[in-house]
């Protein structure tokens, strides 16, 4: 017996005098299955993004491009509650850019293993940083976070973290008009 199967039984055990407790019936497989979809290992995660990265493709370009609206789901370190973020990645390239789906790869890859907020904006934008090498990059993330929303404080809120590289933090036009993309 694994631990899913025991929190299954210890379920089962908590509401032994519920009729609904038949509803837990395969709930450990069930978790089992969530855990192996949203907690990947580091060197699965940091394989994907490699992989994800190398669709670099030589171009003119140099103009600032914004993805927005990227969904990722992930799970809270601390309290191992779902969190759902909302990420804005802008960049102004250099000579060559990212293929456009590849944005969202990378993205989604960071977030299948349990990880705050903070260092999901901070690692994004340096695993983007370092193999882009634009002119400036923004990474904008809204988060909504279940520990937050279903526990404790009970509320609804929207947690923003920003992290913002080269022109984009130096140049404050070019930051606003980032930020005003994001916001849009």
């Amino acid at each position: 017996m694994d631990i899913f199967d025991t929190i299954e039984r210890l379920f089962k055990k908590g509401y032994y005098n519920w009729e609904g407790k038949t509803q837990f019936d395969g709930s450990g497989r069930r978790l089992r299955r969530l855990i192996d979809e949203m907690c990947w290992g580091k060197d699965k995660v940091d394989e994907e993004i490699k992989k994800d990265l190398e669709a670099v493709f030589e171009d003119s370009y140099d103009e600032m491009l914004v993805c927005k609206n990227i969904n990722v789901w992930t799970l809270c370190p601390h309290h191992i509650l779902p969190c759902n973020f909302k990420v804005y990645i802008g960049y102004i390239p250099i000579g060559k850019v990212l293929g456009l789906s590849k944005f969202a790869r990378v993205a989604v890859a960071l977030g299948k293993m349990p990880i705050m907020q903070e260092q999901y904006t901070r690692e994004l934008a340096e695993v983007l940083w370092k193999r882009l090498k634009p002119n400036g990059l923004g990474v904008y993330v809204v988060g909504k976070h279940g520990c937050i929303g279903c526990r404790g404080v009970n509320q609804d809120l929207d947690i923003i973290t920003s992290t913002l590289r080269g022109s984009f933090y130096k140049e404050p036009s070019t930051r606003e008009e980032f930020l005003t993309l994001c916001r849009r």
